[in-house]
């Protein structure tokens, strides 16, 4: 089952809130796309993760298939690997999952994109070309800013309440991060999950951290967290927000900070900095897929960093409203 040079795609999880927005991303593209889920509604086609057989009934030839849906078995991965064919995977797992695909991939005849979307995804391009500029670099600092105002479905909201709650008490590091948010005292997160850079890291050390949108609940978390409370956090905090009834993306502002760091000093900062996390995670899925059916890269499990460097795909991104921001009057001062 060969895609390249098609423009068919198949988004599986199209009712969730990134389901939907990847559904329009790719029509306005221009491709030609099938929705799935689990409860299809008219028009839908039924694909239901826990249900194998109906995996294998519902992708078609030549047709790109976008995962959205967090399933821990990975099973249309593993089925793509199997029987042949392409998919990128945008779904918020934990870096486990990728690790388990990888395992398996030997002798396989389809091609799996796993850690795709803006963060990871991006971020990880971008940390992968600071890098290389500064090899000697012995840590990756990287901090996500998150608004718990927008619309996020059930997957989100456990990545960031799984992020938060990984530590009793998280380190916490002052970062100047650009406009609107400003120097923030930004919170440990997913301190356990780092494995998403893949090899990038090389033997680094990989500090996350986040920064709340919305100054009152970022003060909150770091109050708990002074107590040693973070393990606890209710997941009421860190709840569902559905889409509005004309299903529209939230636009507040993103910017994921990337900084290279030796000996306590920043060597090199970057930014990704766009309007509306989810809505951007789309479109830069967009981008993703158009580079894999103009060049497909072999069979295999791959994270987005061992396909693609920032200088092949910068300019596409920045046309989907996704800029990566270099920050050289930052580079050179501490790390704290």
């Amino acid at each position: 089952m060969e895609v390249e040079g098609t423009n068919r795609a198949l988004v599986i999880g199209a009712q969730g809130v990134l389901g939907a927005l990847t559904v329009r991303a790719f029509e306005a593209a221009g491709w030609l796309v099938r929705s799935g889920a689990r409860r299809p509604r008219p028009g839908q086609i039924e694909i239901d993760l826990d249900r194998p057989e109906s995996i294998a009934a519902a992708i078609g030839e030549h047709e790109l298939v976008i995962n959205t849906v967090p399933h821990p078995d990975l099973p249309a991965e593993r089925y793509i690997l199997e029987h042949g064919g392409m998919l990128i995977n945008v779904s918020d797992l934990p870096a486990a999952a990728g690790r388990s695909l990888r395992a398996v991939a030997a002798g396989a005849r389809g091609t799996v994109v796993m850690n795709a979307g803006v963060a990871p995804g991006v971020t990880t391009i971008v940390a992968a070309d600071l890098l290389s500029r500064h090899p000697t670099a012995s840590e990756l600092e990287i901090v996500f800013t998150i608004s718990l105002a927008v619309p996020r479905g059930p997957a989100s909201a456990d990545f960031v309440h799984r992020g938060l709650t990984a530590l009793a008490r998280h380190r916490t590091a002052l970062v100047p991060l650009p406009s609107p948010f400003g120097e923030r005292r930004c919170l440990g997160f997913g301190e356990r999950d780092a494995g998403w850079l893949g090899g990038i890291a090389e033997g680094r050390i990989v500090r996350q951290y986040v920064c709340i949108a919305e100054p009152a609940m970022h003060e909150r978390l770091l109050e708990l967290n002074h107590e040693g409370a973070m393990a606890d956090l209710p997941r009421s905090l860190i709840g569902v927000r559905r889409q509005g009834v004309n299903g529209t993306a939230g636009e507040e502002p993103v910017a994921h900070w990337i900084a290279a760091v030796r000996a306590g000093r920043r060597l090199g900062v970057r930014t990704v900095e766009c309007a509306g996390g989810s809505g951007s995670a789309a479109r830069s899925t967009v981008v993703f897929a158009d580079a894999l059916r103009a060049k497909p890269p072999p069979s295999g499990c791959f994270d987005p960093e061992e396909i693609w460097t920032l200088s092949s795909i910068e300019s596409k991104l920045r046309d989907a409203g996704v800029s990566v921001v270099s920050h050289p009057q930052v580079a050179g001062g501490l790390a704290r």
